[in-house]
């Protein structure tokens, strides 16, 4: 169980819920017109997967706002506020049998949204933070991830398009 690395720390608030969420879509936009053979009707919406897709939606945002340095800190606290939102709205999505394990992943979520805003959105702040670091590859947050993802691709698959 390795520290994560300074590349994988400035991804870091995409690894956590991005990477739990790439199972829910169903291919490119092109693919979207194409029928799918296996399935004969539309998925049924399912709220958890619209939640994820939102909180993804949310998350993408912040990333591009962080990568460009110097970030005014109201544009700062307004998308993290969104963020928060879209992950508490992810919680109350949850099933029961992932619930706990999502509400896991949304607080990594809210521990890397902390150290941004507390060192004014400099991404390179989550790898320095060894303590975060130390959490975040910790058993019980690595684990959440790894249930809420594989929960997100066999429920969410083709009903929404994260995937890239």
């Amino acid at each position: 169980m390795g520290l994560i690395s300074r590349a994988g720390a400035s991804a870091a608030l995409v690894a956590m819920i991005g990477a739990v969420l790439l199972g829910c879509g169903g291919g490119s936009v092109a693919d979207a017109d194409a029928p799918d053979p296996t399935r004969r009707a539309p998925a049924p919406a399912n709220p958890f997967c619209a939640a994820a897709q939102a909180n993804l939606e949310a998350i993408r945002p912040l990333n591009g706002l962080v990568a460009q340095g110097q970030v005014p800190r109201d544009e700062l606290a307004n998308t993290v506020a969104a963020v928060r939102r879209a992950g508490q709205d992810m919680v109350f999505a949850a099933p029961d049998d992932i619930r706990s394990d999502v509400e896991r992943t949304v607080q990594a979520l809210d521990m890397q949204l902390d150290v941004l805003v507390e060192n004014g959105g400099d991404q390179t702040a989550l790898s320095r933070d060894t303590d975060l670091v130390n959490r975040l590859n910790s058993p019980e947050f690595v684990g959440a991830g790894e249930r809420v993802r594989a929960y997100v691709e066999r429920n969410c698959t083709g009903a929404t398009s994260t995937r890239r």
